[in-house]
């Protein structure tokens, strides 16, 4: 029986190769969705979860400051003091792009971590070369991972090979391991031994310290016995700091295995996930995946008349309901299995574009898994039963004495089931329509916004760690490019709006509040290069070395200040830092937040990593020749990396683009879904009109006349939804723009060019069809009929 069913379920769909092609097709895009979405989910949630203990270790913070800076001393009291931890390390990311050299050729890498011995006692690490129970043998040992050892070192055997970091540490390379996953924060290419305090000062974001008060900050991971409670730990510690109390506040823990999402600590340095992207992408493969349900449900219910006669023929010979129903779920799941066979050939087509969306790869293979592929036949089966439901039951329980008559009851009532349906579809087509058009607008408000600055024709250099004897190569790099015109201001910093990494506690005498903000390390030109006002006081000046700083209007606001007479720091070195100046308030962070205080300090000759320059209108192709030129004649054993600001400044809109592009592809796909619906539903209704477009046209109806005729309804459902979906986009995007504190506008043309757009592609759907059907030679319709 089951046999039979399926052939003839078969037959239904090939003699019906129209609507099998249009549900087969949308199915399968839908699909295709919801099958990349779930493996890039899979993907981030399995972060970190590789490591053997992974349900064990955690990270250890400062609950007081949100920070994951942790003094690396901290590690060896918890070990000594409290049992419950059964092991602990150290690791800390270099934050920029650091040089190497081997022999004579220089290398400029970013992938480097400093960690200790117990890093391979706490994480999961395959080594393919080297000592496992001992990988660092000596302070000046360093780990390199297998690609990083191709990249670096070809097809040489890597052990024993000696790098000169930074052209001050000789380190020989005494392990080598398997690449980290893809599915880790915590990687690199090449590991260094952190009991080395020359990384340990070289790391750090104070590198202008001197290295005797330095703190020596880490990330400091520690694997927690069995069975132990973390709160009742955590608030153990926190109880009797003791020998803590003078290099942390307030312990607490964040589980690695939740870090990728949900670390939002300052100083991480590790990668992080977008939590609310993949709630974001969950709900869209939902919508989309009703929508083509929603096709199915309706071009199945449209051809009940069509189908009529088959199902009172097969009545008349004894077959009974149940026998009608599974026929109909049977004919569901072959269209769901086709459209999954069909779903996987467009994910690995499109695989590129999801990268795009998704900013990570999808791995496409792991659907090979026998346990993944298993369970996405039975989700297969079971949708392909659900779409069908609708259908079957309806269509099963057809009364054989209205299919005899060609009457029905239910015609009425199912015409207004599938008209809501078309609405529904729209409504989401227009929804995500608007909300693209939204992100969009906020997208190019918030880049063309003023920052406070001139960003234009600024070019960034990367400036390498130099030894001291070094030093002053970078001043002499300043001094010879301002020989030349085309260079109108240059000027050496440790950070720049949109990209500052450092930050320190404040307060003012004579005050009782305290501040932690951001700082900018600058030299004298900082604010004519950016060209800042200063609306207060003076410029920072040569012989201001550590003695003063200049604040933005925020800061000065803050602490509610009348004059910069007398205004000093207190809680910093030497009595602490003279107030001199005060510049406006300028964007150094993201739109999200309001411009918070700031902090613009002076350090001369310091370990400057970055060299900015203002370039001259149209003077870039030589003021680039000329700034090769010199660099290879000054610091010929460092690579010249360079960047120009505006876009590294636009690149704290990553987040906000690829929300953009997730929007855009997927409302790109839900109105593709949605016309393929209707024009399913255009053709049937063309089809069961073709008697009555032949009566018009031979009592005279023109052309555009049919084709009005033939659209108005869709026209219709289609305004309808726009309705609908207005004040539903309206809220969603006010929601969302909450998250900015500075804001586009809600506008009215933003909306109705979202329902030009839909009603547009609605009819440019259906208008060839009933091209068609009104073009017919009427005779034909007649003797058809």
């Amino acid at each position: 029986m089951i046999a039979y069913n399926i052939k003839s379920a078969l037959k239904s769909l090939f003699s019906d190769r129209k609507f099998t092609l249009i549900n087969v097709v949308g199915f399968a895009f839908a699909i295709s969705v919801c099958l990349a979405i779930s493996l890039f989910l899979l993907q981030e949630y399995s972060y970190d979860g590789y490591h053997q203990n992974a349900d064990r270790i955690v990270r250890i913070i400062d609950s007081n400051k949100n920070s994951s800076n942790i003094d690396y001393r901290v590690k060896d009291i918890l070990l000594e003091t409290f049992p419950e931890f059964e092991d602990a390390c150290l690791v800390q990311r270099e934050t920029s792009p650091t040089n190497i050299n081997i022999g004579n050729k220089a290398f400029r890498i970013s992938d480097i971590m400093s960690v200790d011995n117990h890093f391979f006692n706490l994480f999961s690490t395959s080594f393919l070369s080297g000592n496992p129970s001992k990988p660092f043998e000596n302070i000046n040992s360093a780990i390199i991972t297998k690609s990083k050892a191709k990249q670096l070192f070809g097809s040489e055997n890597p052990i024993g090979k000696e790098i000169l970091f930074e052209r001050t540490n000789l380190l020989t390379i005494t392990g080598v391991i398997k690449d980290f996953p893809a599915n880790s924060s915590i990687s690199a290419g090449l590991l260094l031994n952190a009991e080395n305090d020359d990384f340990k000062f070289s790391f750090s974001c104070e590198k202008y310290s001197d290295k005797s008060t330095h703190r020596w900050e880490f990330r400091i991971y520690a694997l927690i016995g069995a069975d132990i409670d973390r709160s009742v730990l955590s608030e153990k510690i926190n109880s009797k700091l003791g020998s803590l109390k003078p290099y942390i506040n307030k312990i607490g823990f964040l589980p690695i295995k939740t870090m990728y999402l949900y670390d939002s600590t300052i100083g991480s340095h590790s990668k992080r996930g977008n939590p609310e992207l993949l709630k974001l992408l969950i709900a869209i493969a939902f919508i989309i995946l009703m929508l083509a349900v929603v096709n199915y449900i309706n071009l199945a219910l449209a051809q009940q008349n069509k189908r009529n006669k088959t199902t009172g023929i097969k009545k008349s010979f004894g077959a009974s309901t149940s026998d009608l129903f599974v026929h109909f779920i049977i004919e569901s799941v072959i269209v769901s299995a086709i459209a999954f066979i069909l779903s996987i050939v467009l994910v690995y087509a499109l695989s590129p574009l999801y990268t795009s969306v998704f900013g990570s790869s999808i791995n496409i293979y792991s659907l090979l898994d026998t346990s993944v592929l298993l369970g996405l036949l039975v989700c297969i089966f079971i949708i392909g039963c659900l779409i069908g439901l609708v259908p079957a039951l309806v269509l099963s329980k057809s009364n054989l004495n209205d299919i005899i008559k060609k009457t029905s009851t239910q015609g009425r009532n199912q015409s207004y089931f599938r008209n809501a349906l078309i609405i529904f579809q729209f409504t989401v087509s227009v929804v995500l329509m608007i909300c693209l058009l939204i992100v969009q607008k906020q997208i190019s408000f918030v880049k063309n916004k003023n920052p406070g600055f001139a960003e234009e024709h600024l070019l960034c250099l990367s400036m390498p760690y130099l030894p001291k004897k070094e030093k002053s190569n970078a001043q002499l790099l300043v001094s010879e490019l301002s020989n030349y015109p085309f260079f109108k201001n240059i000027s050496l910093t440790n950070g720049v709006p949109g990209h500052i990494n450092f930050t320190m506690g404040s307060g003012i005498e004579n005050t009782d509040k305290e501040i932690s903000v951001p700082c900018l390390i600058v030299d004298t030109a900082f604010i004519s290069t950016f060209q800042f006002k200063i609306v207060k006081g003076r410029n920072l000046e040569p012989g201001d070395y550590r003695k003063v700083c200049m604040i933005n209007e925020s800061f000065y606001n803050f602490f509610e200040f009348t004059n910069l007479e007398n205004k000093r720091f207190n809680n910093y070195r030497d009595g602490g830092l003279e107030i001199i100046g005060v510049v406006n308030d300028f964007q150094y962070g993201s739109s999200h937040n309001k411009i918070e205080p700031l902090c613009i300090l002076f350090v001369e000759n310091s370990n400057y990593y970055q060299l900015n320059i203002k370039i001259a209108a149209n003077s870039f192709p030589s003021a680039i020749k000329t700034i090769k030129e010199k660099w290879e004649e000054i610091m010929p054993a460092y690579p010249l990396t360079y960047q120009f600001f505006d876009d590294w400044f636009d690149q704290m809109y990553e987040k906000e683009e690829r929300f953009a592009k997730t929007i855009g592809l997927f409302a790109l796909l839900a109105i593709a879904i949605s016309c393929f619906g209707i024009l399913g539903l255009a053709i049937f209704s063309a089809e069961q009109r073709t008697k009555e477009i032949g009566v018009r046209k031979v009592n005279g109806a023109k052309t555009y006349e049919i084709i009005s005729m033939l659209n108005r309804g869709f026209s219709k459902w289609v305004a309808i939804a726009f309705v609908i979906a207005c004040p539903i986009a309206w809220y969603a995007m006010h929601k969302w723009l909450e998250n900015f504190a500075y804001k586009t506008e809600l506008s009215w043309w933003i909306f109705a060019l979202a329902g030009v757009i839909a009603m547009g592609i609605a009819l440019l759907t259906v208008s060839f069809q009933a091209w068609r059907a009104a073009t017919r030679n009427p005779v034909e319709s007649l003797r058809y009929e």
